[in-house]
């Protein structure tokens, strides 16, 4: 082969990356615009907002970084930081875990009524907010509804969601009611995606029903716990 020819292929190898690539941002670009204008300009604007302050002689002014500042030096930022981060640790891995629990479940054939279990597990995600609200304002209010009930029954007010000790694990509650659903969903499409291939060479090699979770399906929905972590 010459170099001429080397180059053309060269030069015919670029024009078809060129021409691959531009009909790949042709499907992306939809959803990039819509990114854009949903995600990243209100973080934008949030951004330039953050150097202004509203003053009630003046109007708003140009600040620099005053707010950032006195964010950062006052104690009830950092204790709002520091239990977001705890709400973080505690709450996400088990509602991811739940949610992994749930996606095996429904993979596994042994599971009767499976397409029932998965609409009743994601249909909590698709209760309205203001409907969610009322309902667990229901269940939490301690002058009125279940808790009421239960500390009625009891003698005593000893479940309390509203105290201060207690609100963590109540909000906690009601995100992972929410959204373990929306996980699993997320965990179970991926599940679907392994051949099934992978099981049948299991089932010759005698693994056992544990033995092919751990060494087949959870490291194939690495992908997907990275993207449910992100999101959550």
């Amino acid at each position: 082969m010459t170099t001429q020819d080397s180059a053309a292929l060269a030069d015919h190898g670029i024009r078809r990356r060129e021409k691959r690539d531009w009909k790949g941002w042709a499907f992306v670009g939809p959803f990039m615009v819509v990114f854009a204008l949903v995600f990243l300009t209100p973080l934008a604007y949030a951004l330039y907002l953050s150097f202004f302050q509203e003053k009630l002689i003046g109007g708003t002014a140009f600040v620099g970084f005053d707010n950032y500042v006195r964010a950062l030096t006052d104690p009830q930022f950092w204790e709002a930081f520091g239990r977001v981060v705890l709400f973080l640790v505690v709450q996400v891995p088990i509602m991811l875990a739940l949610a992994l629990a749930a996606a095996l479940a429904l993979d596994s054939a042994r599971l009767r009524g499976a397409s029932f279990f998965r609409i009743l597990i994601f249909l909590p995600y698709a209760v309205p907010a203001v409907v969610a609200v009322l309902m667990w304002g229901y269940i939490y209010g301690d002058q009125f509804g279940l808790t009421s009930n239960f500390n009625d029954l009891l003698g005593s007010d000893l479940i309390t969601p509203f105290a201060r000790e207690w609100i963590l694990v109540s909000i906690g509650n009601i995100v992972t009611w929410q959204f373990v659903g929306y996980n699993m969903l997320i965990f179970y499409s991926s599940l679907k995606t392994i051949p099934t291939d992978m099981y049948e060479a299991a089932s010759l090699d005698g693994a056992g029903a544990w033995r092919t979770i751990f060494s087949i399906k959870i490291p194939n929905v690495r992908g997907a716990l990275v993207i449910a972590t992100i999101f959550s």
